[in-house]
């Protein structure tokens, strides 16, 4: 099931991106936050070791709020890891696409 159609698009940074986000999280609803293009090549050299083989200018790692962790090392994305406690309360998946930068959090599947 893809939640695509309700997502709550964010941008980063913004002033309310985090609030914003914890209550999306809270509310259920899933949350697309794009980052800036300029921090891709670092996600993918903090990401590697968890990036499916393939061409470096392609990121699409998934994991629980334990993802946050290393995008949160990545210069002006520090901030991202407040959001881990509501992501971990909320079972929800993380899932960073890229070489355009978008962090998805998204919601447990319902059956």
């Amino acid at each position: 099931m893809t939640h695509d159609q309700n997502i709550l698009p964010l941008r980063w940074p913004g002033t309310d991106t985090l609030k914003a986000a914890r209550e999306a999280i809270r509310n259920g609803s899933p949350v697309e936050i794009e980052l800036p293009l300029e921090v891709h090549y670092a996600l993918y050299a903090h990401l590697h070791a968890r990036v499916a083989h393939g061409a470096a200018e392609n990121i699409d790692a998934t994991g629980g709020a334990e993802l946050l962790a290393p995008i949160a090392t990545v210069a002006g994305l520090e901030e991202l890891q407040r959001l881990q406690p509501a992501v971990r309360r909320g079972h929800y998946r993380v899932r960073l696409i890229s070489p355009q930068p978008r962090l998805r959090l998204l919601p447990p599947d319902r059956p």
